[in-house]
C-alpha cells in the first residue's frame, strides 16, 4: 500500500465506476404496463478490481460468516479486511440468501454491501429512479436489452450533476449495443496505441466530427488512460479509451477524422480512439 494515507485510500475506494461495471436489476414490476424500476449494483469482479487497484491483492482480503435468523431466511455475512500499517480492519455486512442458487447470491450480494462499508459503489445512492421497459420469459421478468443505453445515460447524467467522471472499466457486464449498431467513423490522423482484445467489428468511414464532453485522466502504476465522453455532431454519445496521458483531449476539443474500434473482452464491448484529428484545440466553457 506504500505511502498512501487513510484519506487517499478512502478517495480512491470511492471513485465513481464505469458503466461496463454496474449490473442492474428490477426492484418493482408495473406488469400491466409492462414496466420496471432498475437499480444498478456494482460487480464483484469490479469490487475485487478496485480493491487490488488501490491497496494492493497482499493488503486485502474477504472472509464469510453464515447467519441463521429468527424465522426468516438464512444469510450470508461478508467481511473486508484492509491493511493499514501493521494492523487490519474489517467492515462487515450481509444478505439474505437468493431465490436463485441461494447461498452464491447471498454470498455475492454481501460482499457488494461490505464493499459499500468502505465506500465503494456509495456513490450509487444518489440514483433518482429509473424506469425501464421490461418482458416476461417464463415467469420472470427481465429488463430489456434495447434499455441499456437509458440506463447508462441515467447514471452519466447523475455523475455529471455531481461533477465526477467514471474510472475505466475493470469488472465484466454482458452489455448491449445501442439500438441500430454502431458508427465506427475512419480516417488518417493521429495515431493512439492499440488497445488490447479482439476486435469485435471494423470501422467504417462516416465523416463524423466529435465534441468532448468529459475528459478524465487516468494514472496507473506503470501506465496511464485517458477516458472520453465523445458526442457526435448527429448528438450520438459514447465512451471511449485512450491509452496513456493525454491532456490534449480536454472538454470542448472537437475531434476531427476519428477512428474508433470496437473491441471485446470475454463480455465487455468497448471503444479505444485508434485515430483522431484536433480540430479546435482550445477548450470551451462549460
Amino acid at each position: 500500500m506504500g505511502q498512501k494515507d487513510p484519506r487517499q485510500i478512502q478517495a480512491e475506494l470511492a471513485m465513481p465506476f464505469a458503466p461496463e461495471d454496474l449490473e442492474w436489476r428490477l426492484q418493482k414490476v408495473v406488469e400491466a404496463r409492462e414496466l420496471g424500476i432498475a437499480v444498478p449494483y456494482v460487480t464483484n469482479r469490479a469490487i475485487m478490481s478496485r480493491l487490488d487497484d488501490v491497496v494492493g491483492p497482499e493488503n486485502w482480503y474477504n472472509d464469510f460468516k453464515p447467519w441463521h435468523g429468527a424465522g426468516g431466511k438464512d444469510a450470508q455475512l461478508c467481511g473486508i479486511s484492509i491493511r493499514f500499517g501493521d494492523g487490519w480492519i474489517t467492515k462487515w455486512d450481509g444478505a439474505e440468501d437468493s431465490d436463485i442458487e441461494p447461498v452464491k447470491g447471498g454470498l455475492s450480494d454481501s460482499m457488494k454491501r461490505a464493499a459499500v462499508q468502505w465506500g465503494i459503489g456509495r456513490v450509487l445512492y444518489n440514483m433518482d429512479v429509473v424506469f425501464v421497459d421490461v418482458e416476461k420469459r417464463g415467469k420472470t421478468w427481465y429488463i430489456k436489452k434495447d434499455q441499456q443505453e437509458r440506463l447508462d445515460y441515467a447514471y452519466l447524467k447523475v455523475l455529471g450533476k455531481l461533477g465526477l467522471s467514471p474510472a475505466p472499466a475493470g469488472g465484466l457486464r454482458p452489455q448491449t449495443e445501442p439500438e441500430g449498431g454502431s458508427e465506427n467513423p475512419a480516417g488518417q490522423g493521429k495515431p493512439a496505441e492499440q488497445a488490447s482484445g479482439k476486435p469485435a467489428g471494423g470501422s467504417k468511414t462516416k465523416g463524423i466530427a466529435y465534441i468532448i464532453r468529459h475528459a478524465r485522466i487516468n494514472k496507473g502504476m506503470n501506465s496511464g488512460s485517458t477516458l472520453l465522453r465523445l458526442e457526435s455532431s448527429k448528438g450520438d454519445k459514447l465512451d471511449a479509451f485512450v491509452r496513456g496521458e493525454h491532456p490534449e483531449l480536454a472538454v470542448g476539443v472537437i475531434l476531427a477524422n476519428v477512428k474508433l474500434e470496437k473491441r471485446q473482452q470475454d463480455t465487455i464491448i468497448y471503444y479505444m480512439l485508434e485515430q483522431y484529428e484536433i480540430a479546435d484545440a482550445q477548450p470551451k466553457a462549460a
